[in-house]
């Protein structure tokens, strides 16, 4: 394709270049996204996103560690905690910079963290960290780890060939804008960003953290954004999601089981398919994901703060409660910088813990300190009524849950009873869970369940009973989700969207503690028997073993029966039609070609549902519409309903002018067979299909039209 010199006539070819990503700034509040390489072309492979993924691994690190060191941690606990403090940093550096007009650099997250590190020394020289870390084998540990986190790699991209393929799902078609629209105009603001849908507001809350994260990984190497993207989630997963199980299995189960518990607890970090797995074929939910991966953290933290003031003499009490309630805001504020609806999440896994505690707390007041017993206690209730306020302020300020019967909402693809109830009770037993493609699940994962059913009893012999619970409850809630419709599972689920994977996806958050107590359990038995005491078998290798027996068992499983293909499924790139997908390869050509026509400073009108609304992600050229849903400015409205007037009605031109537009892009294709709530964009098509602007260029389906109507912009 070629640019257009004689508006008589109409090239028709390549833009006839490559380029690269480049990212240079083009004012104080402006980065210019050049359109130098949508899409990776080198022959390399998976190879070549290596710095991409080191970097996204330093990001979701290097801050939290700095920020940790005055502390005395072992490896696996200072680890999952350098990834929650490392979100922090990175979600506050990009509205503390924001708000001071300085756009947004991956340096800024180290200003975050020194700040932080002077407040924990601080802290820490007057009120000494209470408590003790335990010794973790570093080698060993180190080696599982790299082990684990390789296995995933696998399992998850075994079916996508380049490392800068997109998702191209309804969700991502956000995430990719946002990521785009931050590295062109500099604001990681929290704040802000959801000002990019909702452009009738000032204030527009959403979490930035994860797109902070892929904009910081192009910004420091210079990989595509798909690249960038991948290589994030494969560093969370790695980096936060792995070591914040581990963390959590060390703290729930018992100290008898000493340094043994990271080994076993690593790899069967990688071996439910609920979790990382699925969050990346449904949706895709980037930031669901990186906030569930935080989870483990966010409830270890305030669970070993309770052990350590159960058993610490009274004068410690006070300390213990403020070092816990440190790193509880800690925790939470990462998973709020992620997704605060994963909040919903952490309140529900810990409150039969805490109505535990609350009711033995009182129990005890007569017997022992009532000051001690009463005050931690009331803490526990007031984090309880605070959370569930906010979510009926959410349920009624935000989904207006007076304002029309609950039986109408909830009815979208994520909502929608798919299976029978005694289906999801066989999935959650069997740990069968389903893709997020298609609507079969995977083979039964049968020693991984059988692990965890083991890990169960063994919980409630050894007085751990609030995992069960916890675990069985949201396990409730996700059979509900996906084998109902009434009003009452609504009610029930409306703050995961009624969404079965949002809450399968939680699961292994205990599901991997209770595994690992299974394991653990299983090898002590075995190393106890006469036979095993013959040969010399320890239980700690044994466990060690068998872990990764159960890991790669429930890993071939998952890679042959529908996760690695769901993914593929997914992230596939059609070469010419898009089909129901959001763009094919031509398309992205064509997209970067465009920065030669469309002049600096102008944006581009397209209905989003034929992949316009990836002009800048992959073309460097904002688009009017970067989402296929928001809640629009009047202007906006206009040109998505009334364009077709344009000759008829000046509202049009007033609108073309505000926005700085004069031309539109357009294709034959929408995303899913197009819009199912109906079309909220017919003015781009109606337009196209009148005859109304002039053809500038084309490649396949797709086509760059001018708009001479309103005359030249000023």
């Amino acid at each position: 394709m070629r640019r257009q010199t004689n508006p008589t006539s109409i090239s028709v070819g390549a833009w006839g270049r490559t380029s690269t990503w480049t990212c240079t700034w083009r004012s104080a509040r402006r980065c210019r996204c050049g359109t130098t390489s949508s899409l990776d072309v080198t022959d390399d492979g998976w190879i070549s996103a290596l710095p991409a993924l080191f970097a996204a691994a330093a990001f979701l690190q290097l801050p939290g560690q700095i920020a940790l060191a005055p502390l005395r941690l072992g490896l696996v606990a200072r680890t999952a905690l350098a990834g929650a403090v490392s979100i922090v940093s990175i979600g506050a550096a990009g509205v503390v910079f924001s708000f001071a007009g300085v756009p947004f650099a991956a340096w800024q997250a180290l200003i975050i963290a020194a700040i932080l590190a002077a407040a924990c020394w601080f802290i820490a020289r007057r009120a000494p960290l209470p408590l003790v870390p335990r010794t973790n084998r570093p080698v060993p540990t180190l080696v599982s780890w790299v082990l684990a986190s390789a296995l995933i790699g696998v399992v998850a991209f075994a079916a996508v060939p380049q490392p800068s393929l997109v998702s191209q799902t309804y969700d991502n078609v956000f995430h990719l804008s946002a990521i785009a629209s931050i590295l062109d105009h500099g604001d990681a603001s929290s704040a802000t960003l959801r000002g990019l849908i909702e452009t009738d507001r000032s204030f527009a809350f959403y979490p930035s953290a994860w797109h902070s994260l892929a904009t910081a990984v192009i910004q420091t190497t210079g990989a595509p954004i798909g690249t960038a993207v991948n290589a994030g989630w494969l560093a969370t997963t790695a980096v936060v999601w792995l070591p914040g199980a581990a963390w959590l299995a060390e703290v729930v189960i018992p100290r008898a089981h000493g340094t043994t518990v990271a080994l076993v607890a690593l790899p069967l970090g990688a071996a439910f398919g609920a979790m990382p797995y699925a969050l990346l074929a449904w949706g895709t939910l980037y930031p669901t994901f990186l906030a569930t991966a935080l989870l483990p953290v966010a409830i270890a933290v305030p669970v070993l703060g309770w052990r350590a003031m159960r058993n610490a003499a009274p004068a410690e009490g006070a300390r213990i409660i403020g070092w816990t309630a440190v790193g509880t805001v800690m925790a939470l504020s990462a998973v709020m910088f992620s997704q605060p609806r994963v909040v919903a999440t952490w309140a529900l896994l810990l409150a039969p813990p805490a109505i535990g505690i609350a009711g033995g707390a009182f129990r005890r007041g007569r017997r022992a300190s009532l000051r001690r017993t009463v005050g931690f206690t009331l803490i526990v209730l007031a984090v309880v009524v605070s959370v569930a306020v906010a979510a009926l302020w959410y349920l009624i300020a935000r989904v207006d849950l007076l304002e029309r019967p609950v039986d109408d909402r909830l009815g979208g693809p994520q909502a929608q009873a798919m299976q029978s109830i005694w289906q999801g009770v066989w999935q959650v037993l069997s740990q069968s869970w389903l893709t997020g493609v298609g609507a079969a699940p995977t083979w039964p994962a049968l020693l991984l369940a059988a692990a965890v059913i083991c890990g169960a009893i063994g919980a409630w012999r050894g007085r751990l009973r609030w995992v069960i619970v916890s675990y069985a409850l949201l396990a409730v809630l996700f059979v509900f989700a996906a084998g109902s419709d009434d009003i009452l599972t609504k009610f029930a689920t409306g703050l995961w969207y009624k969404d079965k994977y949002r809450l399968s996806s939680a699961l292994p958050v205990l599901g991997v503690a209770l595994a690992a107590f299974g394991v653990l359990t299983v090898a002590a038995a075995i190393a106890r028997s006469r036979r095993s005491r013959r040969v010399g078998v320890g239980s700690g290798p044994l466990a060690v073993a068998l872990a990764w027996v159960i890991t790669a068992a429930s890993a071939l499983t998952m890679a042959l029966t529908g996760v690695s293909a769901s993914i593929g499924a997914v992230f596939a790139l059609p070469e010419h039609d898009a089909g129901q997908q959001v763009v094919s390869r031509a398309q992205i050509e064509f997209f970067d070609g465009m920065g030669d026509v469309v002049p600096e400073g102008q944006r581009v009108l397209g209905d989003p549902w034929d992949g316009s609304a990836w002009t800048l992600v992959f073309g460097g050229v904002e688009p009017v519409f970067p989402h296929v849903n928001g809640q629009w400015d009047a202007d906006r409205l206009t040109l998505a309903w009334r364009l077709a007037d344009i000759e008829e009605d000046p509202a049009v031109c007033t609108a073309l002018d505000a926005l700085r537009v004069r031309y539109l892009v357009y294709d034959t294709h929408e995303l899913g067979g197009g819009d199912p709530s109906g079309n909220h964009f017919p003015g781009p098509r109606e337009a196209v299909a009148a005859g109304l602007f002039t053809l500038v260029a084309s490649e396949g389906s797709t086509r760059l039209y001018r708009i001479d109507q309103c005359g030249e912009l000023d």
